[in-house]
C-alpha cells in the first residue's frame, strides 16, 4: 500500500529548555513544519506557502506540540491591503529516519 505524503512521521527537536523532544506530526502540521523548515530564518506567511489554516497549523504546532515558533505582524498592499503574520522556527527539527526511530 502507498504511504500517504504526510502520514505520521516522528520529528525531533530542542525545545526553549534546552531538552530534546519527540513528537509524532502528520496532515497539515507536518506540512507547515517543513514549508518552515524550507523558508529557514525568513520564515513564511499563509499568503507565501498557500494553506486554508496557517494560524490553525501552528497554533497546534506550538501549543500541542510544544514547537518553538516565532511570528511578527507584517503590512501587505495588494487587491486586499492588510496584514498577516510571518512565522518561523525557533529551534532546529528534523524528521527522525524511520531506522534511527525504531531504535
Amino acid at each position: 500500500m502507498a504511504q500517504k505524503r504526510w502520514a505520521r512521521a516522528p520529528y525531533e527537536f530542542t525545545d526553549e529548555q534546552g531538552q530534546v523532544q519527540t513528537v509524532i506530526l502528520h496532515g497539515r502540521v507536518r506540512w507547515a513544519i517543513e514549508e518552515l523548515r524550507k523558508a529557514g530564518s525568513a520564515g513564511r506567511t499563509g499568503r507565501e506557502a498557500l494553506g486554508p489554516r496557517w494560524a490553525a497549523y501552528v497554533h497546534t504546532a506550538k501549543n500541542v506540540h510544544g514547537i518553538p515558533i516565532y511570528d511578527t505582524w507584517e503590512s501587505h498592499e495588494g487587491e486586499h491591503p492588510g496584514r498577516h503574520k510571518r512565522w518561523w522556527l525557533g529551534c532546529d527539527i528534523r524528521p527522525i529516519p524511520q531506522q534511527e526511530a525504531a531504535e
